[in-house]
């Protein structure tokens, strides 16, 4: 099987290389379409949820639109698949263009069961803790966190400066979680807090550990899944239980943050499913009118009475 993640419009430099190197830990081509299918990932009426789909079998290119307007027009009617990334915020409702490609191409790369089905999926949330020294990474992380439908979230964000960094920085980051809109808690976490928790998941980019598709996440908050730190980093309580979860990257020595949260944000939110009794949309009602105009035939002549339009 053979992947090519296309930024097919994607304006900004720093986009472009996040998801070069999202290719990389993918095992992807980049840039130039690599022929097979042609996979778009765009919000469209007609797209499927890129969970419940196979792994990949054969070529395929996944074309990724720009930041604000999307895929042309001529992509999506080429595409043979839109696959879109569902999302619970009604106010964050889409990802960074790299974390979509990370998360997109993951999900085609490696297939999944359908997102599950519950009656209160936010109290199947785990607690997440997540750790990172980019402000930049840090903050469309927190996007991503906020897009899945995660309330809450623990900091510890090692001189990325989200709490105390200069106003530069901060604002800076706030931009890349769209602060403006995001409705996510974020609290302030040293490494210390995980020794309050009897269980505790570690999701690391590459290494040993349980495949992260095999690991239970809808726990419920009991359980904390640590992203963006290393193992031996972790302070727990001598009976707790630590698990390692991997997400089956390529070892390319930089995994930026926003890559690797994004997925892992993705499959727990998978788990933790989307709200039970959404059925599909009704049918459209269309309007019932005591007057309509009918078109005359062709070559007829018709006289109207101005008093009548009026009165119409």
């Amino acid at each position: 099987m053979a992947l090519t993640l296309y930024p097919d419009g994607v304006e900004n430099p720093a986009s472009r290389q996040r998801i070069a190197e999202a290719a990389a830990l993918l095992g992807a081509s980049y840039e130039i379409p690599g022929g097979g299918r042609l996979i778009a990932v765009e919000n469209t009426p007609r797209a499927s949820d890129v969970y419940g789909r196979p792994a990949l079998r054969g070529t395929a290119t996944l074309a990724l639109g720009h930041e604000r307007r999307g895929l042309p027009r001529a992509t999506l009617a080429a595409a043979e698949e839109t696959v879109v990334i569902p999302t619970a915020s009604r106010t964050v409702t889409t990802l960074n263009v790299a974390a979509a490609a990370a998360v997109a191409g993951w999900y085609v790369l490696h297939g999944s069961g359908p997102q599950a089905r519950a009656a209160h999926p936010g109290r199947r949330w785990p607690t997440v803790l997540l750790s990172g020294d980019d402000h930049v990474e840090v903050g469309s992380s927190l996007r991503s966190a906020a897009a899945f439908g995660l309330r809450e979230v623990l900091l510890d964000d090692r001189e990325a400066g989200w709490f105390d960094g200069p106003h530069a920085r901060r604002r800076e980051a706030r931009a890349a979680a769209r602060w403006h809109k995001n409705p996510l808690h974020v609290r302030r976490a040293p490494l210390g807090v995980t020794a309050g928790f009897g269980e505790i998941v570690v999701i690391t980019p590459w290494g040993p550990g349980r495949p992260i598709r095999r690991e239970r996440f809808a726990r419920g908050r009991r359980l904390i899944v640590v992203i963006g730190l290393a193992p031996e980093q972790i302070q727990a309580p001598p009976a707790a239980c630590i698990r390692m979860a991997t997400l089956g990257l390529r070892p390319t020595g930089c995994a930026p943050l926003r890559l690797t949260a994004s997925i892992a944000l993705a499959e727990i939110a998978r788990q933790a499913g989307r709200p039970a009794g959404r059925g599909p949309a009704a049918a459209p009602r269309w309007p019932v009118y005591q007057r309509e105009v009918k078109l005359a035939a062709s070559g007829e002549l018709l006289i109207l009475d101005p008093a009548v339009l009026l009165d119409y």
